[in-house]
């Protein structure tokens, strides 16, 4: 199945020439990041939960943007699920075994710490909406406070 969605991922970004172009074409990316992650014996049981809510989210049909309403344009708010849990597993399991596993251009810190600080460009403010769906933010517990400061550490030289 990976390989299967993976690939039909790449032929929904490939085709794709609308808004946030820079965005969308990172969905398979960072799908084959999670799917590859999930495979890495370092993580913890803790990271892999993180993981296994990211690849859900990717494959889930019916998430905040559901790309079978927008086509390519909806993969934005996996991406962001996505490199927001890539940032967690880099910043505490470290970025050299993320970086093992990434097939991006440019580093994926560099590439999951842009998006994040994009998020009300990209998805208008909606990324709680995004990480409440995918189990990874509980609002209840969750101070808005202390998200924003994951996503502005700086990471380890």
């Amino acid at each position: 199945m990976p390989s299967a969605y993976l690939q039909w991922m790449k032929d929904q970004v490939a085709r794709y020439a609308g808004t946030l172009r820079d965005v969308v074409i990172l969905a398979p990316v960072y799908g084959l990041l999670m799917f590859t992650l999930m495979k890495d014996p370092r993580l913890t049981r803790q990271q892999r939960i993180l993981v296994d809510a990211a690849i859900a989210y990717l494959v889930s049909p019916d998430d905040v943007i559901p790309e079978d309403e927008v086509g390519p344009y909806g993969f934005l708010d996996d991406v962001f699920c996505c490199a927001y849990v890539t940032h967690r597993i880099g910043e505490e399991l470290g970025w050299d075994v993320v970086e093992e596993h990434w097939t991006g251009e440019r580093s994926a810190l560099e590439v999951s710490k842009n998006l994040l600080a994009r998020e009300r460009e990209l998805l208008g403010g909606a990324g709680d909406d995004v990480l409440e769906f995918a189990g990874l933010l509980d609002r209840r517990s969750d101070s808005e406070a202390e998200r924003p400061q994951l996503v502005l550490r700086a990471a380890a030289p």
